[in-house]
């Protein structure tokens, strides 16, 4: 039986536009601002390292900052004005993936018994673990053109020597554009998130069930979305429990919305979607036989 919530839907919708558009206007102009003052490399510099480590151009230095310290939606703003091929699109979701928000999600981490620096580290880690296969793997496996640059949706083009006031009615519109294909796929994520909520047999689950409903909440929205059933459940959860979910977590949530807003740029979905899920797995399994000396480390 499906008990499908409307109203509870369109207001997730609402409220998340509202994050969307705050997010991703004054971010995609702060971009195009300084690409059009030539600044962009005076900002980026400082995590170049961490562009080079993933094979990434200098360029994507700034997307990655964003990401790993604010929000997804910021980094895809800033890089839908870099120029990505598919292929650079993919490594960077696939790294942002697993490591972005940083600040906000480790917190939320922190309530559920994992401290700070081993969320930040194991996460950091499990980023660059997770696009090793990618250096082997020749991209013409993955994409016809890798090289391909994928644009927005009719993106108005900005003439060359234009104005400042030609620049920003240019950079506001296609800033509109972005958002709007963002909100459609977050919706569409969104409208899944709540079918499978509606079904009443999940609905129905008791608190021994709280490891699966922990595990599918956070797979499914997130670490930020899905804190407040997470937190809920966590109280029924052994603290061996605790870190095997939280270390799964940590590679492989939000797995519907965070892959589908790269795929807008080209971004193989499978690569983002199915690399996470085998490492989060394996590192589950991990976790959970060896638990009594992982404790002791995510303790410190």
């Amino acid at each position: 039986m499906l008990i499908f919530d409307k109203r509870d839907y369109f207001s997730s919708c609402l409220n998340t536009s509202k994050i969307i558009v705050k997010i991703i206007l004054p971010y995609y102009f702060l971009a195009e601002l300084l690409l059009y003052l030539d600044l962009i490399q005076s900002v980026s510099f400082i995590f170049e390292p961490i562009s080079e480590i993933l094979n990434l151009p200098d360029k994507s230095a700034l997307p990655i900052a964003i990401g790993l310290l604010f929000h997804l939606y910021g980094a895809i703003a800033v890089g839908a004005s870099m120029g990505l091929s598919v292929y650079e699109w993919t490594v960077l979701g696939l790294f942002l993936g697993v490591a972005h928000s940083l600040p906000i999600e480790s917190a939320i981490l922190n309530k559920l018994g994992i401290s700070w620096k081993f969320s930040i580290i194991f996460r950091l880690c499990m980023a660059y673990i997770v696009i090793l296969p990618l250096q082997f793997i020749p991209p013409e496996l993955l994409f016809s053109d890798p090289n391909y640059v994928k644009q927005m949706i009719n993106p108005i083009a900005l003439v060359e020597n234009a104005s400042f006031f030609d620049f920003a009615y240019t950079t506001i519109a296609n800033s509109l554009i972005l958002i709007a294909e963002i909100i459609v796929v977050v919706s569409f994520a969104l409208f899944l998130n709540q079918l499978i909520k509606s079904l009443s047999f999940i609905q129905s689950f008791d608190h021994n069930m709280s490891p699966i409903i922990s595990l599918t909440t956070g797979t499914l929205l997130g670490i930020t979305f899905g804190s407040a059933i997470l937190l809920k459940e966590a109280k029924y959860l052994t603290k061996k429990q605790i870190l095997s979910i939280c270390c799964f977590l940590m590679i492989a949530h939000a797995m519907i919305e965070d892959p589908l807003i790269f795929v807008i740029f080209g971004a193989n979905i499978y690569v983002l979607i199915g690399f996470r899920v085998i490492l989060a797995t394996f590192v589950f399994t991990l976790v959970y036989y060896s638990y009594d000396k992982l404790i002791k480390i995510s303790a410190r």
